[in-house]
């Protein structure tokens, strides 16, 4: 590929372009809010051109990398990629030549779509919410519009957890996100709360049971050793009578 000329002018205008964050989804599509209408191109990175809008002619010159993918549409002038793929995150750069040169560039960062939150029982009226990780997912647990606190990890490896005691008198929801998406998860506390305080029952009943049973058994040995105890007394009464 040849090198690309650069004017005075123009390489001011590239390198002190400011750059705007943007955020796109794997397998949904970006478009970039720059048109060009008759002339212009479209950059990645430090790779050059991947499109060239001349007049009268749709955009030539189009990357392997984004073959079948990128678009433009003569009629709103913006360019437009679609089936995004992680691999895809970078810069782009659109060089408006419609008139006055105009540079706009674009930080494109291209992120999965959250996966869901699981609940899990830890304890009685302990909850345990996980989510995989991901980048930037945060994982979060609510009480009503109140955050109640908040996890997340640099480590993709890992699974977010976040534990939380609840009340049976609100309603609360676990929430992983990213900037593109999110999946909420509303707490049934009877399924949880309830369930896991339930299985506390049998063994306090247990215990209950036995109560009595051991107090009586208590009673009936005092009960023998008193008998025993008089039943002698008895005796040594009536043999210092005797003698």
């Amino acid at each position: 590929m040849s090198p690309r000329l650069c004017f005075p002018e123009l390489c001011t205008l590239f390198t002190h372009a400011e750059v705007q964050q943007v955020q796109g989804i794997v397998g949904g599509a970006f478009t970039f809010p720059a048109p060009v209408f008759s002339t212009g191109t479209l950059s990645y990175g430090n790779i050059g051109n991947m499109a060239i809008v001349v007049p009268g002619s749709s955009i030539t010159n189009l990357m392997e990398k984004f073959r079948g993918r990128l678009w433009w549409d003569s009629k709103t002038g913006l360019f437009t990629i679609t089936d995004l793929q992680i691999q895809d995150s970078g810069q782009y750069k659109v060089d408006n030549s419609d008139g006055v040169k105009k540079v706009t560039a674009y930080q494109l960062t291209v992120y999965n779509r959250v996966s869901e939150p699981r609940l899990s029982a830890s304890g009685s009226c302990w909850v345990l919410c996980s989510v995989e990780n991901g980048r930037d997912v945060t994982l979060s647990w609510y009480r009503g519009t109140e955050r109640l606190n908040q996890t997340s990890s640099p480590d993709l490896s890992t699974i977010l957890s976040l534990p939380l005691e609840i009340e049976h008198r609100y309603t609360y929801y676990c929430e992983a996100k990213n900037p593109v998406s999110s999946q909420n998860l509303t707490l049934n506390i009877s399924e949880y709360c309830l369930k896991t305080s339930g299985d506390d029952i049998p063994s306090r009943m247990s215990f209950l049971a036995h109560v009595p049973v051991g107090c009586c058994f208590v009673l009936i040995i005092i009960i023998i050793i008193t008998v025993i105890y008089l039943k002698k007394k008895k005796r040594a009464v009536n043999k210092n009578i005797r003698t």
